[in-house]
Parts: C-alpha cells; structure tokens; sequence
C-alpha cells in the first residue's frame, strides 16, 4: 500500500487519508500550509512557548509588587499611596483628617485627627502633679468650637476607699478646679476596667461663650486615663468616636 508524506509534519499516512494521523492537517488539497508556519516540535514552537511563559512569569511577579505596594507590604511612591488611600477596602488611613496611633509608653490605641500635638499639663491629682495628652482642635484655629484630648497619667491607689468613689471625688475636685458643675455622673467600665462618664457645665471659653465638657474617666490600677471633649456644641458630635476609637493594650 503506497503511503503520502504530510506536508506539515512529515508523518506517513496511507493514500487517500483525509487527514494527518499525527498532526489532523488537511490532506485533500484543501488547504495549503503556510510558508512561515513553523513544523510541530520545532525549535520555533519551542522558543516561542518558552518566551509565553516568561512572559506569564514576568506579569505574575509585577503583579506582586504591585499589589505588595497597593496593600502597604512594600514602599511606593507618594502617588500610590493615595491612590490605595482611596480604596475603602485598603486604604491606609482615613479620608476625613483622623487617623489612628499607638501610644506605646501608655499601652493604648486611639483615634483622633492627624493635627494632634502632645503636651504636658497641671493635674494635682496624679502622683506624678501632671497628665501628659494628645490634643487636637475643630473649626477656626484661632476660636476652636471643639477640643479633643487623650490624657493619661498615673494616681495614688485609694486607701479605703473604692475605685468607684475615688473616681467620683476626683471628678467632682476636678470639675469645682474649673469652676464648673457637674450635670452628668454615670458609674460605668470600659474593657472591663472601672470608669466614670460625666458632663460639665457653668464653663466659657476665651470669647466668653458657654461650653461643656464631655468625658470618660477609666482607672486601670494605678494609671488614670481621661477621654475629654470640650465643646460650644452640647451634643459633642465628635466625642462619641473619640471613646470608640480607644483601646487599652
């Protein structure tokens, strides 16, 4: 029986098969096979597979950098990083001026706008005759309407006396200190540590208008911890984010 040659790969076939046996190349006459197309099994077809897959292996590895840099795993260019800070699901921080922080020698986490300063204020409570904070001020920067602030300091265990009433007398000090009233005591915790909501009223700022005070005192044995808002809105809008924000380490 005589045989054919397959015109693209060289195989033999019987005479009057249709197609190729190995390669299903047209054997009718049909079809003619192109002069630049490379024979099965090539060296051609090997090169050009193996640049596919380098190919594939290079935009698999950008594709980690990028996303390496998208998530904030590895450093970026200012301009990425705004762009991932646009992305709810990663952004980094938050789009509307707060963003949270770690104070390590306190052991805790809040949240508070990114214009914050850190100072050292009087408190003759503390063992220490001061509270160190976190500040941070809303509306004009000349007459701010709204004060935030994170205080935290250590104070004397209370001898004979419970943790609960301890924190009242000192809210109580600390409000006739100022000159204000105490409109709101409200025996609370906070992570399972003793704490104490009040309201403060009978204040006025530097232009002489009428501002209350809004805050969470917690006792975590020895340490003092003071989430305050000082507001000329009654409702403290911000206050509430403020203690949710915060966390004890």
């Amino acid at each position: 029986m005589s045989s054919i040659r397959c015109p693209g790969c060289g195989a033999k076939n019987t005479e009057g098969a249709v197609k190729c046996r190995l390669c299903a190349y047209d054997l009718r006459g049909q079809a003619e096979l192109p002069m630049s197309q490379p024979k099965p099994g090539s060296a051609q077809v090997r090169g050009s597979s193996l640049k596919g897959v380098m190919g594939l292996a290079v935009l698999g590895v950008l594709a980690i950098i990028l996303a390496g840099v998208l998530l904030g795993a590895l450093p970026g260019a200012g301009a990425i990083a705004t762009i991932r800070n646009k992305i709810p699901l990663i952004a980094a921080e938050s789009s509307d001026g707060w963003d949270q922080f770690t104070e390590a020698s306190a052991r805790f986490r809040a949240t508070m706008p990114v214009d914050r300063t850190q100072q050292q204020e009087p408190f003759q409570w503390s063992t220490t005759g001061t509270v160190d904070e976190w500040v941070s001020t809303l509306g004009p920067q000349t007459d701010p309407d709204t004060t935030l602030s994170v205080q935290w300091t250590t104070v004397a265990t209370p001898d004979g006396e419970k943790v609960d009433a301890a924190l009242t007398s000192l809210a109580i000090g600390w409000a006739d200190s100022m000159g204000g009233r105490l409109t709101r005591i409200e025996n609370t915790s906070f992570q399972g540590y003793p704490a104490l909501l009040i309201q403060m009223d009978k204040l006025k700022n530097a232009k002489g208008d009428p501002v209350t005070i809004r805050a969470l005192l917690i006792r975590q044995r020895e340490q003092l911890f003071i989430l305050e808002s000082k507001s000329v809105y009654t409702d403290h809008p911000q206050f509430d984010r403020l203690v949710n924000g915060f966390a004890l380490l």
